[in-house]
């Protein structure tokens, strides 16, 4: 394991918040509204939540410009001022909840800065608690990826920031990985926390198997980082 991470001391930690800072800064409810006014401020952050409502509750085949103006209390004409087509309000939308998660990211990060692992296992603890809350978001931004070429290209960019910050954790916490090694790495706990996802969905808040995911995932994360690649080895 490597040593302690602190703000300052690690090239990879500053990439790691450079990145989800990037991330944070280009949320829409910030660079959207910046020099304008309270009221417009206001309505495009109105107008933004609304549509998250809809696309979680309905999906995106059902989210239209007129019906998120009736959701935001607005005139379509001034929705559609500021996101003339569905599709720049859609992406407007997910890079919102994007900035949210990142922001989460960095709130776990800084909850333990002693050690790549322990930060680590805090994000991926952090993912599985999330899922009960985030699922159906999930589900729906799923299905919005399948929907075209261009749908897919705008999720797939929202998960590269999340997957780099990933990446990063685990060349930290085991730097005897290979770069091969880590992005499976990164891709199974990305499995992992997606499966959660779609299970929590599915399940009983009751069901045993689901309620010990936290500890589960901690088990598994650290077997993916220090184990399993040894194993293979030898």
């Amino acid at each position: 394991m490597s040593g302690n991470l602190k703000r300052n001391d690690s090239k990879a930690v500053s990439s790691i918040i450079a990145h989800l800072d990037q991330v944070r800064s280009n949320r829409p409810t910030t660079s959207l509204t910046e020099g304008k006014s309270a009221k417009t401020g206001a309505t495009l952050i109105n107008i933004i939540s609304a549509a998250r409502e809809i696309f979680v509750n309905e999906g995106h085949a059902s989210l239209s410009l007129r019906k998120v103006a009736r959701k935001a209390d607005i005139a379509v004409g001034n929705l559609t001022y500021h996101f003339p087509t569905k599709h720049i309000l859609l992406d407007a939308m997910l890079r919102e909840a994007l900035a949210e998660y990142a922001e989460d990211h960095l709130a776990q990060f800084e909850a333990d800065r002693d050690s790549p692992l322990d930060i680590l296992l805090n994000v991926v603890t952090y993912y599985a608690r999330n899922a009960w809350e985030s699922h159906r978001f999930f589900y729906q931004m799923w299905g919005y990826a399948g929907s075209d070429e261009t749908a897919m290209e705008t999720v797939r960019n929202l998960y590269r920031p999340i997957g780099r910050f990933i990446y990063y954790l685990i060349r930290e916490a085991n730097p005897e990985l290979s770069d091969h090694e880590i992005r499976r790495a990164t891709l199974q706990l990305f499995s992992l926390e997606e499966g959660y996802k779609l299970f929590v969905g599915m399940g009983s808040t009751n069901d045993g198997a689901l309620t010990s995911m936290e500890d589960d995932i901690r088990i598994m994360t650290k077997w993916i980082v220090f184990t399993k690649y040894a194993e293979a080895e030898a």
